[in-house]
């Protein structure tokens, strides 16, 4: 459904699709406060994070959504799993 809105609201034009596929999958899982991270979605697709934190930045102001602050304890148990002890 956000892809649709970016498409409709010529968000897509000058921008790779895959920067504008993952600006919408991160905005999904923000606002669904899931674990993922920006970083997740920039490995995955081998983007620049920066990049990508531009792209979904300027597609949430041109949203205008007002996302809440992740909180920290969703990824307590993620870094955690990454710790040789």
């Amino acid at each position: 459904r956000l892809y649709t809105v970016a498409v409709e609201k010529n968000f897509t034009q000058g921008r790779r699709r895959a920067h504008v596929v993952a600006a919408c999958l991160y905005t999904a899982c923000r606002q669904e406060k899931s674990q993922h991270m920006l970083i997740d979605f920039s490995d995955a697709l081998q983007i620049n994070v920066y990049v990508l934190g531009t792209c979904f930045l300027k597609f949430r102001r041109m949203l205008g959504l007002k996302l809440e602050l992740i909180d920290p304890c969703l990824y307590i148990y993620r870094f955690a799993a990454h710790l040789n002890v």
